[in-house]
């Protein structure tokens, strides 16, 4: 076979030409290696590299999140204790017709006339709702203020806007107008949620 050449002739050329052959093919086949073979392995450990690198921080943003774990368990029991207190001021949609009688009661029992004792329509905002109610009472100014005093002392949070007292031209009492406002948590098909109410 004619290789265009003629080996015997390899063999007569000088040491130095012969080794620069030798490390020219060892060049040659070398970078066979590397483009059909070894930057495939390195191209596959570059893509297991950031796997890895993924993953650890994948592990390191778990371990910070378990860290943090009791400092987030104590803020939890934080918001159920003040869910918990919160539910005691705040009554149920059921309780509120209760608690205006209630309301209404106290005024009878300082000789107040109620005039006007009308509920308006609730406010939602968020997970609980204002109850508003126009009241125009008649009766002294003690005994006046000795109800609005009971009313902001219940239990249950209520207070009063928009006040007037101007004295009543038939006798000595005064009257007073005012916007009560009482509050209540909203049910769950009103706020999809479950108020502490509904839990028990």
């Amino acid at each position: 076979m004619d290789l265009g050449f003629d080996p015997i002739e390899l063999l007569r050329l000088p040491a130095k030409k012969k080794a620069a052959i030798i490390v020219g093919i060892i060049v040659v086949l070398a970078g066979g290696y590397w483009y059909f073979l070894l930057q495939d392995v390195l191209d596959q450990i570059d893509a297991a590299d950031a796997k890895l690198k993924e993953q650890q921080e994948k592990i390191d943003s778990k371990r910070v999140m378990l860290a943090n774990l009791p400092k987030l368990r104590k803020e939890l029991e934080a918001l159920k204790e003040l869910e918990a207190k919160a539910s005691k001021n705040l009554p149920s949609k059921q309780e509120i017709p209760a608690l205006l009688t209630s309301i209404s009661e106290a005024g009878h029992e300082q000789g107040l006339e109620f005039v006007l004792f009308a509920p308006k329509k609730e406010l939602s905002i968020e997970i609980h709702a204002e109850v508003p109610v126009e009241i125009n009472i008649l009766g002294s100014f003690q005994s006046t203020v000795i109800f609005m005093d009971h009313v902001t002392r219940m239990s249950r949070i209520a207070t009063f806007t928009n006040l007037t007292m101007a004295p009543n031209t038939k006798n000595e009492h005064l009257k007073t107008t005012a916007r009560l406002t009482t509050y209540r948590f909203l049910d769950t098909n009103e706020a999809g949620f479950k108020s502490p109410s509904d839990k028990k």
